[in-house]
């Protein structure tokens, strides 16, 4: 039961380490996935070691994303000619969910 609860303990920690997830909510997003390992779990842990391998910064740019470069500089609509200069790619996120800009990104880091 020890080496379980270790294991649990574990996963909780890590989980709190997440943006917005106190050790409250990670230990309730912990429950839940270990309730459904195989429809929560197995996939999240898939998900998350194929991103952890494919996504890469863009060379151009500074975005994230699994081709290089990233979707953004390879797209033949955008305006090469207007560069949006960004603290994080957080920031670049934001701007394509609002669609307020046609051009590109510079991602300072």
């Amino acid at each position: 039961m020890a080496a379980g609860h270790d294991a649990i303990e574990h996963l909780v920690a890590l989980l709190a380490k997440l943006p917005g997830l106190g050790r409250r909510s990670a230990r309730r997003a912990a429950l839940r996935m270990l309730m459904e390992p195989e429809s929560r779990m197995l996939p999240l842990a898939d998900a998350l070691r194929a991103a952890a391998e494919a996504v890469r910064p863009c060379g151009i740019c500074g975005n994230l994303d699994s081709h290089d470069p990233c979707r953004i500089c390879a797209d033949p609509e955008r305006d090469p000619g207007v560069i949006c200069v960004v603290e994080g790619v957080a920031d670049l996120w934001a701007l394509e969910r609002s669609h307020a800009h046609a051009g590109r990104y510079h991602v300072l880091g």
